[in-house]
């Protein structure tokens, strides 16, 4: 497949310096590849804006914006026929009110040193029983893929009080940055699909997302940080494996890496004991 390379920095005209442009080429650079798709399709929403709020610089955004969009095609395209290629690993039926269900059990084996990235589709994140699953998810998460650097989360808004679900948002990301892991998240009003992609190339479908969980009100149980004590709802879960996302070929002409950010790429988080 070709690559439609980068401007070079000597072309007349400079890029327009919008961070997500930034971010998602060292992202491509690092192998991050699905967080790339994410931060060139903000890069175009972000010039479509400059597009509108300076017209003089229409021709010059329009031209950034047709290069970003062919490589977030090419990308799609990528992640796309590595999907097409995968197969199933496991099929897992919870039933109702069974326990010994937790994350870590169903899916600790598959969170590893070669997760470096994570992206996670859970519709629903409104109450606190919602909030409690999140996090109990990505401290077993991060606890696991000691290299993980990178985590999208989509969820729908609030539609009662997105400002306290922005609040608790914003939290998690403060602290998941003081352990070097940035997490970024977006709210799709449409979003239906639950499921978790991560970069080694698993793929984890759950009927009922992250909430297969009864919920509870009640703090004095067994059962608030040990999952496994947790009665379920009854769901199904299908677990896949394709090819790895996080590995971009070298393209020639095209920049490579540089050192020092690969080193950072083989050092583990902040939470790792290593």
């Amino acid at each position: 497949m070709s690559h439609q390379p980068f401007p070079h920095a000597d072309d007349e005209e400079e890029p327009p310096k919008l961070e997500p442009i930034i971010s998602a080429m060292k992202c491509e650079q690092t192998g991050h590849i699905m967080e790339a798709i994410l931060l060139y399709e903000e890069s175009i929403y972000k010039l479509n804006q400059m597009c509108d709020a300076e017209p003089n610089k229409r021709q010059l955004c329009t031209k950034y914006m047709k290069i970003y969009e062919a490589r977030a095609k090419q990308l799609r395209e990528q992640v796309k026929s590595h999907l097409q290629s995968s197969r199933v690993l496991d099929h897992i039926n919870i039933e109702r009110d069974s326990r010994g269900k937790s994350y870590q059990r169903l899916f600790g084996a598959y969170l590893d040193d070669n997760v470096k990235e994570a992206h996670i589709n859970e519709p629903h994140l409104t109450d606190q029983n919602h909030i409690r699953n999140l996090l109990n998810f990505l401290e077993v998460l991060v606890k696991n893929c000691r290299y993980l650097k990178y985590i999208r989360l989509t969820t729908r808004p609030d539609p009662v009080v997105p400002r306290n679900q922005q609040i608790i948002l914003e939290q998690i990301r403060s602290d998941l940055a003081t352990g070097n892991i940035q997490l970024h998240y977006q709210m799709d009003d449409t979003l239906h699909d639950r499921k978790i992609v991560l970069s080694s190339g698993v793929v984890i479908k759950i009927g009922r997302g992250l909430h297969y969980f009864e919920a509870s009100d009640n703090s004095y149980t067994l059962g608030l940080c040990d999952f496994d004590f947790r009665k379920c709802q009854a769901t199904e879960v299908d677990i896949w494996k394709c090819r790895a996302f996080a590995k971009k070929p070298k393209v020639p002409g095209e920049p490579q890496i540089e050192e020092e950010e690969a080193r950072a790429e083989s050092v583990p988080n902040g939470y790792s004991s290593d």
